[in-house]
């Protein structure tokens, strides 16, 4: 429908999950616009933190797909399966991401919105190491998560085909994931004396590579338990998804103060479990029956584009018609998320799609 493409194998559960997630995202960073008005109590109920549902679903997927590959060569990854690999990636976050970063710098540059092109280089954005260890502030601020699936990309695969010469991949994914998960805490251990805010905490804790790679190889070991335990898998998929939820309201309500323990360590952690027990169960329901599925469906397709450009809108109405949204009241809000889809819709035929295709054929 209007030239997206819904690919008759896509897992409705999944599809659902990475929705929610988009909508989540796209909320947080426009409630603004309902200050003052019927809905402003939307802004008050504590959403999930999209970001940490697509890390979560792509250590999944990509887990998924390379495990099971190892696993049908004896535990080695096929070379040639990983040069592919790079290069779908390539052809899947690029251009996209590429494409939304020269507009951001035109448009700080011409004074559209605002923002600053000169407190870390261009080279930084365009190799994937503006928050590698360190922060970055004050431009393309939704790049963050992107470098840290990059890095994902780039090192499980190698990782997994370099242990997978000595060590089979149902010892080998595991280690992976204590590893990052030992290396994430003691990054934040390491760097919490410079959240001294809420603005740092986030730039130093909750946006950088170092501290969140763990997340991703949450959903890794959920496509390990997939691939090994495939009976514990569905005995337990209900069971899990409540876990989940339960852990995830834990989450939500225990209070989050700066210079806690549980804040500056653990909290950045345990949200990407509750999202991991989440999995089995949403994977069950493999074709929707719901109504909805057709919305759903074309929402996920679309997210990746939603992604790039819903706080690129938010931007330019801040600076250019802040008054006018605020006018609309509730309105504005909607208003919003209209731009954004089409904005977005405009991306993915341009950009995204195209690149998909020639994906295809690789």
């Amino acid at each position: 429908m209007f030239g997206i493409e819904i690919d008759s194998k896509r897992i409705f559960g999944l599809d659902l999950l990475r929705a929610i997630a988009i909508i989540c995202v796209v909320h947080v960073h426009i409630s603004f616009l309902l200050e003052n008005t019927p809905l402003e109590f939307l802004t008050n109920i504590p959403w999930p933190h999209g970001v940490e549902m697509f890390f979560v679903l792509s250590g999944f997927l990509i887990g998924k797909s390379l495990i099971s590959n190892a696993h049908s060569h004896d535990g080695i990854l096929d070379k040639t399966q990983v040069l592919s690999f790079y290069k779908r990636v390539m052809m899947r976050i690029l251009p996209n991401y590429y494409a939304i970063l020269l507009v951001h710098y035109i448009l700080v540059r011409i004074q559209f919105i605002s923002g600053d092109i000169h407190a870390f280089p261009m080279w930084q954005f365009a190799t994937f190491t503006q928050n590698l260890f360190t922060p970055f502030y004050g431009f393309y601020w939704e790049s963050w998560s992107l470098s840290v699936q990059w890095w994902f990309y780039i090192l499980f695969p190698m990782m997994l085909w370099g242990f997978g010469r000595w060590i089979h991949p149902k010892i080998s994914v595991p280690f992976l994931y204590l590893t990052f998960l030992l290396l994430a805490i003691i990054y934040r251990m390491t760097v919490c004396c410079n959240a001294g805010d809420h603005f740092w905490w986030g730039v130093w804790l909750e946006k950088t590579v170092a501290s969140r790679l763990d997340a991703v190889f949450t959903g890794v070991l959920v496509s390990w338990v997939y691939h090994y335990y495939q009976e514990q898998w569905n005995k337990y998929a209900v069971a899990s998804f409540m876990a989940g939820i339960a852990l995830m309201v834990m989450v939500s309500v225990i209070p989050r103060h700066i210079g806690t323990f549980y804040y500056n360590i653990l909290y950045l952690t345990l949200g990407p479990t509750a999202i991991a027990l989440w999995i089995p169960l949403l994977y069950r329901y493999k074709r929707g029956k719901t109504p909805l599925k057709g919305m759903v469906a074309h929402l996920s397709v679309l997210s990746y584009s939603i992604f790039l450009t819903n706080l690129l809108v938010a931007y330019i109405i801040v600076a250019q018609c802040p008054e006018t949204f605020r006018n609309m009241g509730a309105w504005g809000y909607i208003v919003c998320w209209i731009w954004i889809l089409a904005v977005s819709y405009i991306l993915y035929i341009v950009v995204e799609r195209p690149f998909m295709k020639l994906r295809a054929r690789v």
